[in-house]
């Protein structure tokens, strides 16, 4: 049997500051939450009017940062995240950077993590994404 509308959960889009251009282009949120649920949709290390550093570790600074406002936004934080993607261009040369990085913004208990090296990503200035789930312990 179907369910019901009514029993559905409800998914709420989270456009964050700075996702606001991107989702009017491809309708994809900065977020979805479902319930005490946010599954982040993965964000690259581009600083403000869309500019890249070519720096690996300050791409993945950024994109911790960017991460961070969407959690923010989201009413979550760095504590309650239980899963991180990550997808790296040269993921060998990023792998002492992005961990010192992780360091700065990860705190304890860490999260489940899949680091993935790949030949592109969207935006071809990009070097590293990553997305990833938290749930609320409120």
């Amino acid at each position: 049997m179907a369910q019901k509308e009514q029993d559905r959960p409800v998914r709420e889009p989270i456009v964050s500051t700075g996702w606001e251009s991107f989702f009017e282009l491809s309708h994809v949120p900065a977020a979805v939450r479902v319930g005490d649920t946010l599954y982040v949709t993965g964000h690259t290390g581009d600083a403000p009017l869309g500019i890249y550093a070519t720096d690996a570790e300050a791409q993945i600074r950024q994109t911790f940062v960017n991460l961070t406002q969407t959690l923010t936004a989201a009413g979550f934080a760095w504590s309650d995240v239980v899963e991180l993607t990550t997808y790296h261009v040269g993921l060998a040369k990023q792998s002492s950077a992005l961990l010192s990085v992780a360091a700065e913004f990860l705190p304890e208990p860490y999260p489940a993590w899949t680091a993935v090296g790949v030949s592109e990503l969207w935006d071809q200035e990009a070097l590293v994404e990553i997305s990833c789930v938290a749930v609320s312990h409120v």
